[in-house]
């Protein structure tokens, strides 16, 4: 297994740009992936906790792509705070927002994308792109002959 393609990998610890040929594979994953923990047959010998400080914070579970991309920096650091998610960074998390927003395929996001194409973080700028030529190829999709 190379550990640079893991969805965690490239959206909690990889910094700056992730590579065209990821970002589909990543689908709408904005933090993180379970899908290896999921099918880990190790796991299913593994106790259930039921630890409440383990537990998530209810106003983080699949939060909306509209909201984590109207986020500025300062409400990121205070939704945040405490969370893992910090370890993606602002610009991090913008990013992977970006692509899932692209695999979307949904237009509405696409003013969110125009404005981050111009970002100074490159990985930010690259995946808002990237999205955005994706977003307009599903609406005028290359027609076959």
């Amino acid at each position: 297994m190379d550990a640079r393609l893991c969805i965690s990998y490239l959206t909690i610890e990889h910094k700056g740009p992730i590579a065209e040929e990821l970002m589909q594979g990543m689908g709408r994953q904005v933090f993180g992936c379970d899908i290896c923990q999921d099918v880990c047959p190790w796991n299913r010998k593994a106790p259930i906790t039921a630890d409440p400080d383990l537990e998530p914070r209810p106003e983080l579970l699949n939060p909306g792509l509209e909201w984590l991309g109207s986020l500025d920096e300062q409400s990121f650091e205070q939704q945040f705070n405490g969370s893992p998610v910090r370890r993606a960074g602002f610009d991090g998390l913008r990013r992977n927002v970006a692509i899932a927003m692209g695999n979307s395929g949904l237009s509405r996001f696409a003013p969110f994308l125009e404005r981050w194409t111009a970002a100074a973080d490159e990985g930010l700028r690259t995946a808002a792109q990237w999205a955005l030529e994706r977003l307009k190829s599903a609406v005028n999709p290359p027609c076959s002959s």
